[in-house]
Formats: structure tokens, C-alpha cells, sequence
């Protein structure tokens, strides 16, 4: 889908803070397929377009980083990471769908033990992270963050050994730092048959409901703002 599309849940979320503000809003989207918050924290430092040209100048951030770091997958991380690296192209290419097609076999075979991202690496890259954004677009800047969401894609195995504890992980970690939170789980959780057909991706109506959880808590600590300036 192109992220241009009305019914994605960034545009969405621009839109319920228009009519909640009574302003225009531009959506800017920065994401990378298949990456976490460690991969996030990575770019924080070294990427200058995220840095100033997005962060910087922010009316508000939105942190949808979490619901990969979840996952158990079927070989450790840093063999995905190491493939484009690998050459010939032909043989990456191979090793790739070799991968790709024994991956639900080997995540139930090592029962869940490899994690796309340790907890104590979830904890040190988020809270950095965040601490990068309140740096880069100001720290009285309304930041809302996400809970990892519910699927039921085969790809994993039917394997969500560590969906609870990195869910309360993710509550801990944005208590400590004051970042409200959408708990994308609890949006998700009850409606995995309205997934698309690879069990990952969200039905037009989760990206709505997603879109106006978020833009209820924007709207809310823009609010708190406007009537309390200079309280940050």
C-alpha cells in the first residue's frame, strides 16, 4: 500500500488531530521493513535527515517501534543482518529462501530462543531513543509510543513465547520516562482474523482505530501544553 493512502493509520492520525485542532497536519514517515528499536537507536546517532530534518521542528512525534522486537525467530539476528553482505548474489539468494522457507521449522525447533531483540538491549536502545528524540525535536514535544502488537503469522512458527514479557517491559520502560503509550496488542489481540493474509499486517479498520488512539493522546498533551506553557 502506499503511504499516501488515506486509510493508513499515519494519515489517519493526521487527520483526527486536524479535527481535534483545527489545524492542518503533515505526516512524515520514516521506517525501514523488518526493523527494531536497536536498528532505531543505530540510526538516531548517525542519520542527519532524521535528526534535523524531521525531528527537528516536530509538533509531535509518534515512537511506533516494538512489535518486531517481540519475536522469536528461527536463526539469531545477526546472521539476517549479515546477508546483504554476502556475495555472490546469487548465493545470498539462496541462503535467503532457504532461510525464508525452513524459518516456522526452525523457530519451533529451538522453542522461541532466539529473540529479534534481547531484553536488555530493548531496554538500553528505547530509552536512548527516546532520549535522542526529546533531544532532537525539544523535550516539551508530545511523544506517544506503541505496546507490540497480536498477529498470527506462520512465518514465526506460532510462536509468541516472548510477546508478555516484552509487552510489560515496553510499560515499564515508558512509565519510567513519562511516554504515554497506544497499547496496539489490546487493538489487535481480538481481531486477528482481520489481518491480511500473511497475519502480520493490519485491516483498514485497525489502521483507523490505530490512527485515532494516537491522535487521542496527541491531542491530549497538546492540550496540556497550550493551557500550561513553560511547565515542561
Amino acid at each position: 500500500m502506499p503511504l499516501r493512502d488515506p486509510r493508513v493509520y499515519p494519515n489517519v492520525l493526521g487527520e483526527s488531530l486536524g479535527q481535534s485542532t483545527g489545524r492542518e497536519w503533515a505526516v512524515d514517515v520514516w521506517a525501514r521493513a523488518g526493523w527494531g528499536v536497536r536498528e532505531l537507536w543505530l540510526a538516531l546517532q548517525k542519520d542527519v535527515h532524521l535528526q534535523q530534518q524531521l525531528l527537528m521542528g516536530a509538533d509531535a512525534v509518534v515512537l511506533g517501534m516494538g512489535s518486531a522486537d517481540q519475536l522469536s525467530v528461527g536463526v539469531p539476528r545477526w546472521v539476517m543482518m549479515a546477508l546483504p553482505y554476502l556475495r555472490p548474489t546469487s548465493l545470498r539468494r539462496e541462503v535467503r529462501r532457504r532461510i525464508d522457507h525452513v524459518h516456522p521449522s526452525l523457530v519451533r525447533a529451538t522453542g522461541g530462543r532466539f529473540r529479534f531483540t534481547p531484553p536488555d538491549v530493548i531496554a538500553h536502545c528505547w530509552g536512548k531513543s527516546v532520549d535522542a528524540i526529546r533531544l532532537f525535536a525539544g523535550p516539551d514535544v508530545p511523544l506517544v509510543a506503541v505496546l507490540p502488537a497480536d498477529h498470527r503469522t506462520t512465518y514465526y512458527g506460532g510462536v509468541r513465547t516472548h510477546h508478555d514479557e516484552v509487552h510489560a517491559l515496553y510499560v515499564r520502560l515508558a512509565a519510567e520516562r513519562d511516554v504515554p503509550v497506544v497499547d496496539l496488542a489490546a487493538l489487535t489481540r481480538d481481531r486477528l482474523h482481520e489481518l491480511n493474509v500473511d497475519g502480520a499486517h493490519w485491516s483498514w479498520p485497525i489502521h483507523t482505530d490505530v490512527g485515532r488512539a494516537m491522535a487521542a493522546v496527541l491531542s491530549a498533551r497538546l492540550e496540556q501544553a497550550a493551557s500550561h506553557p513553560g511547565d515542561g
